[in-house]
């Protein structure tokens, strides 16, 4: 780091936290992890979700000269933090595709002039030749990766663009690094460390338990009821998860017609309707937000009462980091997982379409370019839009499967995904920028001429050599154009050959990297572990599901933290479900009803003749899975499976 001497101590830290947030002293854990970053060492830094993780970076950022880097996901959140920042009088700015190019730049320059304590950006933005120019004239003294998690393939939301931050912390002068994230398995953890190169880090691990948090799980097939008992039961403002996007519009519709204040959020909506929803709903004007998980990362409401999911969660870590999103004001919160048997059967169809095989991500491929009209061994002419509807046509995949193998395609460098923003087009020019210029000098007299010349000052320089965006609402302004007249404008000088151009439109598109490809190679391999973890991951948010042990216990373990086996709090400690006593395995009822299963018997003639109830039924079925005896349902058939352990006893019986 820049200042020479001894480091900062902690008084000189608590007068900078008074200073510009006027706090006292720190939370638990937020010293242990400024301290070594002010000596200048590595940190690791697992704090519990409202626990303070900002503040870890932005002290340090102000005891020092220099620029503090922030590597953050979501551009929600750099804009909340940046706002924060500047609110309490720091100079903080933040480079992401919300911006036109002439802000970027301007910021860019900015940040080169020492104007900002904190820079936020996208990952993406690391692998940019402006950015590998740029970070060694920008006196970079600390880089912090927020929600690090992102960079493991056992994360619960993998972002391969994290993988590039080891390579970019070079072109900065390798200065110290902070990883900071509130869930992390020991496993990935170990991915952090591994994948960013941090060097000896100093590993702080403050906690994943939120004890003012009650765990529930409520094993029903009404979910609706028994989310209206939560509702009901605990006043104050709430979250209500669902796994899919239709999901959520079914819960809201249907707690809107119940007279509940209700927004709801997913990704299908346009940016502006997401942004009210989430404004609206922070702000306190509707008391339940209806999400899937695309909502809550950086929100900072800290009076939430209640999170409720009514479907089940893909992984561990996801379900904890959004039940966490309750009480963070330290008051009790209420985490309630909604399950029945067969809940299992959308997130491993999401599975199954997020990981295809590498013929299926091939079939993409040929299905993209053919509709591009690109032969095989041709270059493409322009960016190739991805129409999903017409794509799924073609292949029969699922639109999850169209967009995953999208970005496995990316991933493999077989093309590049080309920014998309509601107002922004493409454009390339056909020549070079000497004869773009000369061109609008013999017509400075026209209208054509002024259009040309501001056409000039706002366009990237790249587009004279590759495709470019361009934001059209920033080009009305310059040239007081009418929209219309704008783009026709633009197709004048299209039909011209002076450029190509791309209007606006909510089109995914990609750049070819190089000529189309007869049989394109695809790391199978990779997909397949990934699909390995990823099915991993959610038996083991089945089995919390499915547990009789304490919640709390269950999940802290799963993190590595060793705790109490009961907490005295849940669902299960409080004794709020009936404790089941199985009956002996050699019992006539357990033989029969394994019998009935292996021999394909449909689920409502189980037991039948036995005068017993459907939800006892339910409870052997989870105690028998729980011993081993059964496999749990795949989602293609609904039945679970003898395993080789109920088959010996059977045939022992026998």
């Amino acid at each position: 780091m820049v200042m020479a001497g001894k480091y900062p101590s902690y008084e000189d830290a608590c007068r900078v936290l008074r200073a510009y947030w006027g706090y006292d002293d720190f939370r638990p854990g937020q010293w242990d992890i400024v301290q070594p970053i002010v000596e200048g060492r590595d940190v690791l830094a697992v704090l519990p979700t409202g626990g303070g993780k900002s503040i870890c970076y932005q002290v340090p950022a102000l005891l020092y000269e220099g620029l503090t880097l922030v590597v953050s996901p979501l551009i929600a959140l750099m804009q909340d933090q940046v706002s924060a920042l500047n609110a309490h009088g720091v100079e903080a700015a933040y480079i992401n595709s919300a911006l036109s190019r002439r802000e970027i730049e301007q910021r860019w320059l900015d940040a080169e002039h020492g104007r900002y304590r904190l820079l936020y950006l996208a990952p993406e933005r690391l692998a940019s030749e402006a950015f590998a120019a740029r970070a060694p004239r920008m006196n970079i003294s600390l880089l912090a990766v927020d929600e690090a998690h992102c960079i493991s393939e056992w994360g619960h939301n993998f972002r391969p663009s994290y993988l590039r931050i080891a390579a970019a912390r070079k072109h900065m002068g390798d200065p110290p690094t902070i990883a900071l994230t509130a869930t992390a398995t020991p496993h990935v953890r170990r991915d952090i460390v591994e994948q960013l190169a941090l060097r000896q880090p100093e590993r702080i691990i403050r906690g994943f338990d939120r004890s003012n948090i009650v765990w529930s799980v409520f094993q029903t097939e009404n979910k609706r009821s028994k989310a209206l008992d939560v509702l009901e039961g605990v006043p104050g403002p709430g979250i209500l998860y669902s796994s899919t996007r239709k999901g959520v519009e079914r819960w809201a519709a249907w707690l809107a017609r119940r007279n509940v204040s209700v927004a709801s959020y997913h990704g299908g909506m346009e940016g502006s309707v997401r942004e009210r929803m989430q404004t609206g709903w922070v702000r306190g004007d509707q008391r339940i937000m209806v999400a899937t998980n695309a909502f809550g990362m950086g929100i900072d409401k800290p009076d939430v009462r209640f999170v409720v999911h009514v479907d089940l969660p893909g992984t561990l870590e996801g379900y904890y980091q959004e039940a966490g999103r309750g009480g963070r004001d330290g008051k009790t919160s209420w985490a309630a997982l909604l399950y029945h048997q067969g809940d299992e059967d959308t997130p491993r169809r999401l599975i199954e379409e997020s990981h295809p095989a590498p013929k299926e991500v091939r079939k993409v491929y040929d299905a993209v370019c053919s509709l591009a009209q690109v032969a095989v061994g041709a270059e493409a002419d322009a960016p190739a839009p991805v129409r999903i509807d017409a794509v799924r046509r073609l292949t029969g995949f699922a639109e999850g499967k169209i967009r995953t193998a999208v970005t496995l395609l990316e991933r493999q460098e077989a093309w590049r995904i080309l920014p998309q923003r509601e107002q922004a087009g493409l454009i390339r020019c056909r020549c070079d920028a000497p004869a773009f210029r000369e061109y609008a000098e013999r017509n400075e007299e026209t209208a054509l001429g002024a259009f040309l010349q501001t056409l000039l000052r706002t366009v990237d320089a790249g587009a004279f050599s590759d495709w470019r965006e361009i934001d059209v609402r920033a080009l009305a302004r310059r040239t007081e154009l009418a929209p219309d007249r704008l783009l026709k404008g633009m197709e004048y000088l299209q039909k011209g050959e002076w450029l190509d151009w791309i209007p606006p439109d909510r089109v995914v598109r990609v750049a070819l990297t190089h000529a189309r490809s007869a049989r394109l190679p695809i790391d199978g391999d990779r997909i397949a572990a990934a699909r390995k973890r990823a099915e991993a991951q959610l038996d083991q948010m089945i089995r919390f599901a499915r547990s009789t042990t304490c919640r709390r216990h269950f999940l802290l373990t799963y993190f590595g933290e060793a705790t109490s086996a009961r907490c005295g709090a849940c669902d299960v400690c409080l004794g709020r479900h009936e404790a089941y006593r199985p009956p002996p395995l050699e019992s006539p009822v357990v033989r029969q009803l394994l019998r009935q299963i292996a021999e394909g018997k449909p689920r409502r003639e189980w037991l039948e003749g036995t005068r017993t109830p459907a939800y006892r039924v339910d409870q052997l079925l989870g105690w028998l899975i729980n011993e081993g005896y059964l496999a749990p349902s795949t989602p293609l058939g609904g039945a679970p499976e003898l395993t080789a352990k109920a088959t010996a006893m059977l045939a022992a019986a026998s």
